[in-house]
Order: structure tokens, then C-alpha cells, then sequence
């Protein structure tokens, strides 16, 4: 779990800012899964919120938990681990597909050439899956992921 918890981490350090420095400016929780639930208040810092959960983790022998994170008085999301993106199979199109078998919603932001960022929040049903246009210069990115409202 530490190593995951690690991996995690170093794989996350990134999403709280941006290159063109414009964007966004995110808030992170550390949120416990085994009942003790929220760990922090919104903090600014994901390393804070690591370093909480991260206690929580050793004193509670093994308890699961996450960072959420959500753009300053924005939905709280958390790490995606049910999306997977990947080319898709139609030319020229990138393909998110719920790996899991619930709904979920996801995040998804697309950065262009110029440094724009636009963000898109949707829900996919289980084992369903959606298309996004490659466009030469942009990134997609899946940001996280959160309950579905239904």
C-alpha cells in the first residue's frame, strides 16, 4: 500500500498546477475509505494532504484512503482509477473508457497548442466508454473522477 500510495503521489504532484501558469487553482482533502472519513479540512497543498493521509495510513494499520481534490469551490473529485485512456478505435480519437462496474463521473480538461485548458465533467454508465477528437498540439488529460449524481 506504500508504494502504491507513492506511485500515487509522485503521479499526482503534477495536476495542482500548470505549466502556462494560468489554469486553475485546485484544493486537495485527504479522505479516509475504511469510516473515519475526512482527514483534512480543503488544504492548498496536495503534499499537505498526502503527508495527513499518509500518517493516517501507519497509525491506523493499513486504512485505504485518498486525495480528493476539486478547483477552488468546485464538485470534490478524486484520483481516477476507474478511467482508461488510450487511443481509440475509431482514426484519429482518444477513448475514455469506465472500467468499472458502476456509474461514475469523470473529469477530463484538454489543453491546447495555445495554453488553454477547457474541462469537461460527464458520467459513464459501467463498461460504457466515450470519443475525443486528437487535435494536433493538444493534450487531454483525465483529471479525476467522482460519485454519479443519480
Amino acid at each position: 500500500m506504500r508504494i502504491l500510495s507513492i506511485l500515487f503521489f509522485l503521479g499526482m504532484v503534477a495536476f495542482g498546477t500548470s505549466p502556462a501558469g494560468t489554469a486553475f487553482q485546485l484544493d486537495f482533502k485527504a479522505y479516509c475509505m475504511d469510516g473515519d472519513g475526512e482527514l483534512t479540512d480543503w488544504v492548498s497543498s496536495r503534499l499537505d494532504a498526502y503527508l495527513v493521509g499518509s500518517q493516517h495510513e501507519q497509525s491506523t494499520h493499513g486504512h485505504r484512503w485518498e486525495i480528493w481534490s476539486r478547483e477552488a469551490g468546485g464538485t470534490p473529485s478524486r484520483y481516477a482509477v476507474c478511467g482508461s485512456l488510450r487511443d481509440g478505435d475509431k482514426p484519429d480519437t482518444i477513448r475514455l473508457e469506465n472500467t468499472c462496474g458502476r456509474c461514475v463521473g469523470f473529469i477530463v480538461s484538454r489543453k491546447t497548442a495555445d495554453g488553454k485548458v477547457k474541462r469537461r465533467e460527464f458520467e459513464l454508465n459501467a463498461s460504457k466508454s466515450r470519443h475525443f477528437r486528437k487535435i494536433p498540439g493538444a493534450v487531454v488529460r483525465l483529471e479525476g473522477e467522482r460519485e454519479c449524481s443519480q
